[in-house]
């Protein structure tokens, strides 16, 4: 498996730029450069989940374990805090117009986008013959349950979109309470589902999206000392390093740990990418297509370990998912894009 590893950090490097002396990439979070970092990391968060499908005991299978256990849910991080950043930018931009398109805009349109994905493992379920329940069924359609689906970061994007709206209408000209508010409901909803007895992976990253409004409101300061110069960035980057270390192994001694870990991995990427522009075609064709990617990405895992390709020939499996996965990602995202044209032309119209 490490060879897929390998394969990544070649494509990452091809076009890769490096900021001169005492220069930093300017539009390191830029839309372009931020989807580039997305297209690395979903292709982490496939080789993760391609490896609960397969045994990982080959000679050259062992690296790559160590290097998914030393990641965990860092590889889904920048989906969150990018999300969360990009929000924010766009409510500074466009006002309280913003948030009242949330709603329709953001979280209907994540919604229908998520029925039709789960449609289509209803229909991989009944010709699997995998029975669920109607009210399993009905639940999977909200972000819950999963009847074969990656479903937990879908739940996770529901609920911070539905706490921004609440936020941000309540402390309509207050950016700062209203970001606060964003940050202590989604800590509330963190130990709510601890409380109930959710698995970890549903809220133990949570707090990023939060934590990228934070740094929307808060990146010209941090800006301001970080790219005045070299040293400053270096001597920095070297405490950031050594606090990650540090909390890097008290993580599992509970959520906070967790989360000040994630938010520490955030910020060595963020640092890494003022200094590394990491953008390409290559990346940037899979992180225009993450959401296709990380829902549907277990249907041709579901199929292919039915006829046993995973057992008998677990690279031949891995290889066939990815392509299988990147084609139907790509008929998914024509469909959805042909959808949202229709529905969103016609609201517009009729506003």
């Amino acid at each position: 498996m490490i060879f897929f590893v390998f394969i990544l950090a070649m494509i990452m490097f091809y076009e890769l730029k490096i900021a001169d002396k005492n220069e930093f990439i300017s539009d390191y979070i830029s839309p372009a450069s931020t989807t580039s970092i997305n297209g690395v990391f979903v292709i982490l968060v496939f080789l993760s989940h391609i490896s609960q499908y397969i045994k990982l005991d080959g000679i050259y299978d062992g690296p790559y374990s160590v290097l998914k256990t030393n990641l965990g849910q860092m590889v889904v991080v920048t989906f969150l805090f990018y999300s969360g950043y990009g929000i924010m930018e766009s409510i500074k931009k466009k006002g309280f117009t913003y948030v009242k398109d949330i709603p329709f805009k953001r979280f209907f349109k994540l919604f229908y986008h998520m029925v039709i994905a789960v449609l289509l493992y209803v229909v991989m379920n009944f010709f699997l013959g995998n029975a669920f329940s109607f009210k399993k069924t009905m639940l999977a359609f909200t972000g819950w349950i999963s009847i074969g689906n990656s479903n937990w970061y879908i739940l996770a994007v529901f609920v911070v979109y539905i706490i921004t709206f609440f936020s941000f209408v309540v402390f309509r000209k207050y950016k700062y309470l209203a970001v606060t508010a964003v940050t202590i409901l989604s800590v509330a909803y963190v130990y709510l589902l601890m409380r109930i007895g959710k698995e970890s992976w549903y809220y133990n990253t949570l707090i990023l999206y939060a934590a990228g409004m934070w740094y929307s409101l808060l990146k010209k300061y941090i800006e301001a000392v970080l790219m005045k110069n070299d040293i400053i960035y270096l001597v920095t980057g070297v405490m950031i390093v050594a606090l990650y270390y540090y909390v890097y192994l008290n993580r599992v001694k509970g959520i906070e740990w967790y989360s000040v870990w994630g938010i520490l991995f955030m910020t060595l990427v963020l640092m890494l990418t003022m200094k590394l522009k990491i953008s390409n075609r290559i990346l940037n064709f899979f992180g225009s297509h993450v959401f296709s990617i990380y829902i549907l990405q277990r249907i041709p895992m579901a199929v292919l370990t039915r006829i046993g390709l995973n057992t008998s020939h677990k690279y031949a499996f891995t290889l066939l998912c990815f392509f299988i996965t990147i084609a139907i990602a790509v008929l998914y995202d024509y469909f959805i894009d042909k959808l949202d044209g229709i529905i969103y032309f016609h609201c517009k119209k009729n506003a």
